[in-house]
């Protein structure tokens, strides 16, 4: 209907709009809900960066003290070496003090 008063074709019209605005409206919400999970999804990305930082960082932290647990190892070795040598002159001495005869 061209013109028409409160007609079928009228409320067809009030319809199809009041749809249209509950499109653009869901449209919207969409929109914005999109704008949010990208937004986490930045976040996400982030905090993920940060932890890959934080475990270079920790490997590096790591090879650093190898380097010292490696030479408290080397000389740990060394003391157990150098107790047992200690160990075989106190036997001998002592070996060598008791088959002495001292005579006064």
């Amino acid at each position: 209907w061209i013109g028409g008063g409160g007609g079928v074709g009228g409320g067809d019209l009030s319809e199809e709009g009041v749809r249209w605005q509950m499109q653009i409206q869901e449209d919207r919400i969409n929109e914005e809900i999109m704008r949010e999970r990208e937004e986490e999804i930045r976040n996400i990305h982030k905090g993920m960066h940060t932890v890959n930082e934080i475990y270079k960082d920790l490997a590096h932290l790591v090879d650093n003290q190898q380097e010292g647990v490696d030479q408290i190892e080397n000389q740990m070795e060394n003391a157990k070496d150098n107790t047992a040598s200690g160990l075989k002159h106190i036997e001998k001495a002592n070996e060598a003090s008791s088959s002495q005869c001292v005579i006064s």
